[in-house]
């Protein structure tokens, strides 16, 4: 029981000795576990803002690269849509070769190479025009082009402005259910009228 005592005096001079050094420095604002926590919660609010930009960050670099990925494959559509139309027009070419080789019974004659005409861009040029219609003429002759082929056929030699007139104008024409240029000379009228305003004879 004197121990119990004693430690009891102990335990209250160390109380008191507490309490002078409260009066002497001021009580603590708050433990030490609260200011802990109040950092912890801190650090937490840190790393989710950072989480958030990561996230925001990574979104705007899948968005470019898919941006970019979708022009690749705009202008790699376009290239091959036009080389597709360069094999069909070929394919033309053979199919009325074959068809016209040796139908009459006659001796084949010897094959010629007949030259590709120069094709057309759309200057406002009668020099040009003239000259691109008169070329196409003569490709008709020696490659013995049918009446129903001329047309898809001076499509392919059409380039730059006149490409894209003819693709508006055949879009335009589907639309409007207009119809559709089908013959040479309506062909012929409908440049000169396009790209020659003044002479649309």
């Amino acid at each position: 029981m004197a121990d119990q005592g004693g430690i009891s005096i102990r335990w209250e001079a160390m109380e008191a000795r507490v309490r002078r050094l409260e009066e002497l420095i001021g009580k603590p604002e708050q433990p030490p576990s609260v200011g802990l926590i109040q950092q912890v919660s801190s650090i937490q609010e840190m790393v989710e803002s950072l989480k958030m930009k990561v996230k925001e960050e990574l979104l705007e670099t899948v968005l470019k690269g898919l941006e970019s990925v979708s022009d690749e494959i705009s202008c790699l559509t376009d290239v091959v849509d036009y080389k597709l139309e360069s094999l069909k027009a070929d394919l033309r070419l053979v199919k009325l070769a074959v068809a016209n080789s040796g139908t009459d019974g006659s001796a084949v004659a010897p094959k010629v190479r007949v030259p590709d005409p120069k094709p057309f861009g759309g200057e406002r040029s009668a020099k040009e025009l003239e000259n691109f219609l008169w070329d196409m003429e003569t490709y008709f002759q020696a490659a013995r082009v049918p009446d129903t082929e001329k047309v898809s056929i001076t499509s392919m030699y059409l380039t730059e402005d006149a490409k894209l007139w003819w693709r508006s104008r055949l879009s335009d024409d589907a639309s409007a259910n207009r119809e559709r240029i089908e013959t040479w000379e309506v062909l012929k009228k409908e440049l000169k009228d396009q790209f020659l305003p003044c002479n649309t004879s």
